[in-house]
Parts: structure tokens; C-alpha cells; sequence
């Protein structure tokens, strides 16, 4: 982690208009946790790390000090766990055994590329396997 995470995180809740009690809530933690991770005297953990970047929280700003431009790819976890889990399903030969990396992640690529910027988090399993032809 770049130095000033904790600074970061505060300017990332803070610009999602959310006091620290009310951000430690949307991740079931206590605001003394909250203040400990702005502080940098405690390190946030991978749970807390996913429902901060499900809330918006610009997680290559927090992590490397670099905003993420304005045109890049937005894939909150949940979709890629949705995307993930149709390439694992299609992404097998006729016995069932997984298709050599290089095909699983030009699938993963290809659905990533896809479902880039978009506003909800549903995704159809059914369209997803028409796209990958299955």
C-alpha cells in the first residue's frame, strides 16, 4: 500500500458524502474502526476492501494514489464474480475438464469487455453463454 491510504480512504468517504460512522455502517463496522483505518493503525481487511469499492470508492486512488480516468472499465465484484462463474461453466471440453488458460481468459475477457460500464448488477447467465457461443 503507497503511503497516505489512510488520508486517501477519508477523502474517498468523504466524497461520497458519508460521516465515519455512517461509512463504518454500510460495512458492518464500528466507526472506531473506521477512524483506526483513516489513522493508518489498523489495515482494513479483503471483506471490507470489496464493500467499500461495491460503494464507490475509487480502490486504484486508495490503493496507488492514482485516480481511475473517467472512461475506464467499472466492473464492481459482484459482476466479476457473475462473469467469472459463466466462464467457469462453459469453459470445460466434453469431459468436463476446464479449456487451457489462454481460451478460459479470452472468455473472461471478452464477457469483462462486454458488461463494462454498466449501471446494475444483474447479469443474465443465459445471454452471457449465448455470447460465448455455449
Amino acid at each position: 500500500m503507497k503511503s497516505g491510504f489512510g488520508k486517501r480512504l477519508r477523502e474517498e468517504r468523504e466524497q461520497l458524502d458519508l460521516n465515519q460512522d455512517q461509512f463504518a455502517k454500510k460495512t458492518g463496522l464500528k466507526r472506531v474502526t473506521q477512524f483506526l483505518y483513516e489513522k493508518e493503525e489498523n489495515h482494513p481487511n479483503y471483506r471490507y476492501l470489496t464493500l467499500i469499492s461495491e460503494l464507490g470508492v475509487d480502490m486504484r486512488y486508495l490503493f496507488f494514489g492514482e485516480r481511475t480516468p473517467k472512461n475506464s472499465l467499472h466492473l464492481t465484484p459482484n459482476i466479476l464474480k457473475e462473469i467469472y462463474c459463466v466462464v467457469d461453466g462453459v469453459s470445460r471440453d466434453e469431459a468436463g475438464q476446464p479449456l487451457p488458460l489462454n481460451i478460459r481468459l479470452g472468455f473472461f475477457s471478452v464477457l469483462c469487455a462486454s458488461f463494462s460500464g454498466r449501471d446494475d448488477e444483474h447479469i443474465d447467465r443465459g445471454v452471457m453463454k449465448i455470447m460465448l457461443g455455449k
